[in-house]
């Protein structure tokens, strides 16, 4: 329900008062749809549904990064747990899913760096993490720029966090 409302209240903002430069076919909104979804609003007032993979249950972490580039976290049913998973994280930009990037068990945490072209993330085990794993990726080649594996407190990451150093 929370969701939805902000939801319709960023649509209802972005329509009184257009963001001055933005293309109208730049996402101001992304949220889990009703059958779990990934639901892009854009700036011009269309809605934009990708298409959910095999065994996702719907969306978790959705972000806009300030270039444009949208990304979420694929959380997927797994038969021996009894909530979803992030599994993979995805990077959508101008009609087309852009980047792809499983985790390794898990992911804990994400966030996109330099203004878009990199995405930060924190993955491993669904329980029991012995030393936090962050990686640093280019979104458009997908190599990793940085890695970081560290103690046992958990690496939480936003886009108000500096960047992995290599």
């Amino acid at each position: 329900m929370i969701r939805s409302r902000e939801f319709l209240i960023t649509l209802l903002l972005n329509g009184l008062f257009p963001h001055v430069g933005m293309s109208q076919g730049q996402a101001v909104a992304v949220s889990a749809g009703p059958d779990g979804a990934a639901l892009i609003a854009l700036a011009n007032g269309r809605k934009v549904a990708i298409r959910k993979e095999r065994s996702q249950a719907g969306i978790g972490e959705p972000q806009i990064a300030p270039d444009g580039r949208v990304g979420w976290l694929a959380e997927y049913t797994v038969d021996s747990v009894s909530y979803p998973i992030a599994g993979t994280l995805i990077v959508w930009r101008a009609g087309k899913t852009i980047r792809r990037l499983p985790a390794g068990q898990s992911f804990y945490s994400w966030a996109f760096y330099a203004q878009g072209k990199q995405v930060a993330y924190h993955d491993g085990p669904l329980h029991g993490e012995l030393k936090s794993h962050c990686e640093l990726r280019d979104v458009k080649s997908g190599r990793m720029i940085a890695v970081w594996d560290g103690g046992k407190q958990a690496a939480r990451l936003d886009s108000r966090t500096e960047p992995l150093k290599q």
